[in-house]
């Protein structure tokens, strides 16, 4: 078994290849969209070096694992090869996968005196080895992964001067900070948001935006494909607090779903956490349902 670090590009699509290899083999269940994985990596992870926290180990039958440490949110993503789940193997990933995100967060001055995980509620080899190790549930919602197949949906008429469009280039990343962090209160800069549209894995044509008569953006989703199972992701989605509870978080769901019939998905995922009342509505609202849970665990840093 050989262990290295991430290296880029070509290492993000043989992870994004391995999980929906994955997927295929269990229905979803444990396992990150491969569109995902660019935005933990380069999103969600943005202040850090990803050779620094992604881990990859290979063996003659190509990928066996991953971790990533998600430093900020006190946490990781340990994705392993099905064949291998369950077993002594899983259990020293997810051994070095607590002791890696102490070490990091300490590095990194992230103070905390727990570590935090998650399991898709049905991955019973996930959920024994974390109660083996020590870990506990915490006592939230868990958070909903929502499905839904995709059929033909009409546009919303926006209101006069509104428009649909995609993000078309890094000139954009001022724009899309704004609206991103007058949606979720978050902290981006033209700057970080730059940095994002340059990383891999990232397709302005696939970060779609309604457009305001001012040129601001008032509403966005970043869609992501699985071409392998069909499967079409949101993450994130979000409206403007100005704009909110008037209909544009609905009508850019349904621009992004003309957008993943257009390249051949069947199927849609979307995911909220269990307290967002206001997501589970809009979601509900275009036709997911819930799929899977995911319960939190935590464990406290020895100390």
């Amino acid at each position: 078994m050989n262990k290295r670090p991430y290296n880029g590009k070509l290492d993000l699509i043989l992870l994004q290849n391995f999980n929906a290899a994955a997927i295929a083999q269990t229905d979803h269940c444990g396992y990150l969209h491969p569109g995902d994985i660019p935005h933990h990596i380069y999103s969600g992870n943005r202040f850090y070096d990803p050779a620094e926290l992604l881990t990859i180990w290979e063996d003659d039958q190509g990928v066996a694992a991953w971790l990533l440490v998600n430093v900020k949110y006190r946490s990781f993503d340990a994705q392993v090869r099905p064949a291998l789940r369950g077993g002594d193997f899983e259990r020293a990933i997810l051994t070095l996968a607590f002791d890696r995100t102490i070490a990091l967060m300490a590095q990194h001055d992230v103070v905390s005196d727990k570590v935090f995980a998650d399991a898709f509620r049905k991955d019973a080899a996930r959920n024994h080895l974390l109660s083996d190790l020590g870990w506990e549930r915490d006592n939230e919602l868990p958070y909903v992964l929502n499905q839904m197949s995709l059929q033909p949906m009409a546009l919303s008429v926006l209101p006069e001067g509104f428009i649909y469009r995609t993000a078309e280039s890094p000139q954009d990343a001022a724009a899309l900070a704004d609206v991103h962090n007058a949606a979720f209160s978050s902290l981006w800069t033209a700057e970080m948001y730059r940095k994002v549209m340059e990383s891999p894995g990232y397709d302005p044509q696939r970060e779609l935006v309604i457009q305001a008569p001012d040129g601001s953006f008032i509403a966005f989703c970043v869609i992501r494909y699985d071409h392998f199972n069909k499967m079409g992701l949101f993450e994130p989605v979000g409206t403007h607090r100005d704009y909110q509870r008037r209909g544009f978080g609905r009508a850019i769901m349904c621009f992004g779903f003309q957008r993943m019939i257009a390249v051949g998905m069947v199927n849609a995922s979307v995911a909220h956490f269990g307290n967002n009342t206001a997501a589970r509505g809009l979601y509900q609202s275009c036709g997911f349902k819930p799929w899977y849970l995911l319960d939190g665990y935590e464990k406290s840093i020895p100390g």
